[in-house]
């Protein structure tokens, strides 16, 4: 706007100077309006690539495909730049492949990943050997339905030796800018793996602290429960399967039961009760395993049939060292009961020693 420097004169021209002044300014303000109006419509109009950004791509078979081809991309990419012992030099941290995961699923199922599958050894990070996850089999057919317009699933039946005759449901969901796996889930069709095969590999989850994976096998409505001894208190303490993956790190105090002998409460949190109660190493190689066989080994009470009266239970047992004469004997019992499509699912850790 321009200035208008107004010098002492004679009214009358002072008068026309303020009144071409006047017309001026107005003149110059409506001027002045209309462009910032202007600029600020066109500031305020989206682009068309910001709508590209905002607009949800249409769910078809072929964006199912591509979903789940990135979905095992991103853990291939792992296998692929591991070396022989899994060392992942590529990544500094587990937070890392964490995010890594994150790039194509939820954060659950990252979190779910990254739990089951990378360990932290001296300061590096390292692929743990094991089973991949289960893939969908391009070449087969498979379905897609819509749960909502942001959530679709993929459905397809697949049978082999590792998994048996299964339904799997992998659960895609719109975020921000593209579709990515939020959930998967997995319905026994006929012949289930067998309860022992279950209980070997929850054994071996649990000599290596993997409890992202033994929260899968945890039923759904009735949580876990953990028991010292193999009489099972009437208030031993239930987590729930959601609670399970992050046992370890909660550090709340909990009361577990009361020693044999003296009568003093447990009171530990889960990771001091599992270091103290549940040690599962000895038992990769058992001196014994027993399905649904109760051998009175100490002078406990066994009750686990009167607690879990529809259950199927694995022990598995190692015998004590000739240096203690053998009273360090131990064994944990996995209690399975089935859930509402039949699967047997875990719903206690019952471990047993000697006793006074």
């Amino acid at each position: 706007m321009k200035k208008i420097i107004i010098g002492i004169v004679a009214v009358v021209a002072i008068a026309v100077i303020i009144y071409f002044g006047i017309t001026i300014f107005s003149s110059n303000e409506n001027n002045n309006t209309t462009d910032s109006t202007l600029s600020n419509e066109e500031e305020q109009a989206p682009t068309d690539e910001q709508n590209d950004d905002q607009e949800m791509e249409d769910f078809t078979d072929e964006t199912a495909l591509n979903v789940m081809q990135a979905y095992r991309q991103a853990f291939v990419t792992l296998i692929d730049s591991s070396d022989q012992d899994g060392l992942l030099s590529e990544f500094e941290s587990i937070n890392d492949v964490r995010n890594h995961f994150q790039e194509v699923m939820s954060e659950d199922l990252a979190d779910w990943m990254t739990e089951s599958y990378i360990e932290e050894r001296d300061g590096q990070i390292y692929l743990i050997a094991k089973d991949s996850p289960t893939w969908l089999a391009e070449e087969e057919d498979f379905q897609t339905e819509e749960v909502a317009a942001d959530h679709y699933t993929i459905i397809q039946e697949q049978q082999n030796e590792l998994i048996g005759h299964v339904e799997m449901t992998y659960h895609a969901k719109w975020r921000e800018d593209k579709w990515i796996i939020s959930e998967i889930e997995s319905v026994q069709l006929d012949q289930q793996v067998s309860v022992e095969q279950k209980a070997e590999e929850i054994i071996r989850a649990l000599a290596n602290k993997e409890m992202a994976f033994i929260s899968n096998t945890v039923h759904e409505e009735k949580g876990l429960l953990f028991s010292p001894y193999v009489y099972v208190e009437e208030n031993a303490i239930t987590f729930e399967k959601n609670e399970v993956t992050n046992l370890l790190e909660d550090e709340d105090t909990y009361l577990w039961g009361n020693y044999d002998g003296s009568g003093k409460p447990i009171e530990l949190t889960s990771e001091e009760y599992v270091e103290e109660f549940i040690d599962a190493e000895p038992l990769l190689n058992p001196d014994e395993v027993l399905v649904d066989s109760f051998e009175q080994r100490g002078n406990m009470i066994n009750n686990i049939e009167e607690v879990f009266p529809e259950s199927k239970v694995v022990e598995f047992y190692t015998e004590g060292s000739d240096e203690y004469e053998g009273i360090d004997w131990s064994s944990i019992n996995l209690v399975f009961e089935q859930n509402e499509h039949d699967i047997w699912k875990l719903v206690a850790i019952v471990t047993d020693q000697w006793t006074i």
